[in-house]
Order: C-alpha cells, then sequence, then structure tokens
C-alpha cells in the first residue's frame, strides 16, 4: 500500500521538485539583477539630468554610454538598437524631429516613475518616455523609449 501511495504521487512530486528548481532559478537571477541595480550609478539624480546625459551621449554618436542611462535589463537590447540607428538613421530621427515634440513630463504620485510625453503625431498616438528611480542608489535610469 505504501508503495502504491508513492507511485501515485510521482508525478506531484516531480511537479514540486520542477517547482523548486524553477524558483531557485529566479531567485538567483533576482539576487544578480539587484547587485546590477546596486552598482549601477550612471545617470542623474532627477529624470531630467538622466534624460539631458542621455540626449548629449546620442548627439556625441557613443552610443554605449547612451545605452548605460538604461535600466540594467534593457542595457545590452538598447546598444545593439542604438548602434543599427546610427546606420539607420533612425537615431538623427529621433534626435532632430521626436524630442523636438517633446511636450511635457509627469512625476508619478509616488515619486519614482517619470514619463516625457509627445503629443499627437499626425493625428496618431504620441510617445510616452519612462524612467524610473533605481530603487537602490536613487539614479534616474530610462526605462522605455
Amino acid at each position: 500500500m505504501i508503495y502504491d501511495n508513492y507511485a501515485f504521487y510521482a508525478p506531484q512530486r516531480a511537479a514540486y521538485a520542477q517547482a523548486m528548481a524553477d524558483y531557485a532559478k529566479y531567485e538567483a537571477q533576482q539576487i544578480a539583477l539587484q547587485a546590477k541595480y546596486a552598482a549601477d550609478t550612471k545617470g542623474g539624480k532627477t529624470p531630467k539630468e538622466t534624460w539631458d546625459l542621455f540626449v548629449s551621449a546620442l548627439e556625441r554618436g557613443d552610443t554605449d554610454e547612451a545605452a548605460s542611462y538604461f535600466i540594467p535589463e534593457k542595457r545590452e537590447e538598447m546598444k545593439d538598437n542604438f548602434k543599427i540607428g546610427r546606420t539607420s538613421g533612425a537615431v538623427e530621427s529621433f534626435l532632430n524631429e521626436d524630442i523636438k515634440l517633446i511636450k511635457g513630463g509627469t512625476m508619478y504620485p509616488d515619486g519614482d516613475r517619470f514619463e516625457y510625453y509627445t503629443g499627437s503625431i499626425d493625428g496618431g498616438p504620441g510617445y510616452v518616455y519612462m524612467l524610473i528611480k533605481n530603487p537602490i542608489t536613487g539614479i534616474w535610469k530610462i526605462e522605455d523609449l
């Protein structure tokens, strides 16, 4: 009878073991991400300061530095996007056209999120550029363009 119960619950034990392994992997990823946030001091003490540093880096053509103002999870993706954007002309379009469309910005009530926004573009929706405060260092980072 004990063996029958053991065999009967084998799928549940396997699922539990897999869930625990997945959780351990997730926890390790979170610890690594927290370490990246703790070591990340590149940016400004205000959203505007970070935004100005980012735009200045793009204007100089320093795409690696421009990407350093993004949250750690997006940094490598943005490095690649900026390199492609330099050759395609998208970065110049962003600098010469899109940035000029910014109408203003709004701080979220919690004080940890800020968004720049544009008006409608060609009758369609505008853009939102989201910045967040690094919860560990207090430095503002770009989350999304």
